[in-house]
């Protein structure tokens, strides 16, 4: 006979259900043990040490602001709320909606690159 491993529900970066299923280490490792670096974040704190916020714009009148919804449960529909709340409140406010194709603890430099390039302020939402 085999040896029996448990399997263990793996959940996603949202803490849902991922319907992947991954197994211990080790027969005598606990369920936490279950590990994958993919998505966890992998820099620093002395990476950021230096890092400051952006100026505040005086005005987003005229301004593009990228709406991003970083795949958190609930961020989309957040960030769907917000559009319309920009449309109906401040109609000279461009707003463009976009999800990270990746979870929320990894990079996407493209996207950064567009909204550096044709965005003015952005918004990064998590839901709930």
């Amino acid at each position: 006979m085999g040896k029996v491993t448990k399997r263990l529900q793996v959940l996603d970066p949202r803490g849902q259900p991922s319907g992947i299923y991954g197994r211990g280490l080790d027969p005598d490792t606990m369920p936490w043990a279950i590990h994958d670096p993919v998505n966890q974040p992998r820099a620093s704190v002395a990476e950021f040490a230096n890092l400051q916020m952006a100026p505040r714009l005086d005005s987003l009148e005229g301004k593009t602001v990228y709406l991003v919804s970083t795949g958190f449960a609930g961020s989309l529909e957040f960030m769907e709320e917000l559009q319309d709340w920009f449309r109906r409140n401040m109609p000279g406010v461009k707003t463009v909606l976009r999800n990270k194709k990746t979870s929320m603890f990894t990079d996407e430099p493209e996207l950064w690159a567009e909204i550096k390039a044709n965005g003015d302020a952005a918004i990064l939402g998590v839901g709930g």
